[in-house]
């Protein structure tokens, strides 16, 4: 019997001290896009949350308001850690941040310590696409 094995491109990172690890599969091309979506997306919730709260808070006490802004700023953490979740699976969270609600500061040094890997992953693909760029294609004519 014929047999394949592909290798695969996957990145298995441990990230606590029980040897807990995530899995970046650079062969699911829409990974890259989420990563980045994701963070770019949360740039912009963040944006919005904030200008919500103004809102909200405008001629409001300060008691009340530091009660509000604290639930708001718990609302807004739930928010990011559900978004990393979808990204990179069920349960990053708990095996990055441990058992508590993360902070915004605390996954932008989880984004920033993968942002790496992402980057060496786009020049590997930007390699690998040129060996197919027109000039080595033979004949191939452009339409420009």
């Amino acid at each position: 019997m014929e047999k394949i094995r592909l290798q695969r491109n996957i990145k298995r990172i441990e990230v606590n001290d029980e040897g807990e690890c995530i899995v970046l599969d650079f062969d699911d091309p829409e990974l890259p896009y989420r990563f980045y979506g994701m963070v770019k997306r949360l740039g912009k919730d963040r944006v919005r949350f904030a200008e919500e709260l103004v809102e909200k808070l405008k001629g409001k006490p300060a008691g009340i308001c530091a009660e509000e802004l604290a639930e708001a700023e718990r609302q807004l953490n739930i928010y990011f850690r559900g978004a990393v979740d979808e990204v990179f699976g069920e349960g990053t969270c708990r095996k990055v941040y441990g058992d508590i609600l993360p902070s915004l500061e605390m996954h932008i040094r989880f984004f920033d310590a993968l942002r790496p890997y992402f980057e060496v992953e786009a020049k590997r693909r930007r390699a690998r696409m040129n060996k197919y760029n027109a000039g080595r294609m033979g004949n191939a004519k452009h339409n420009s």
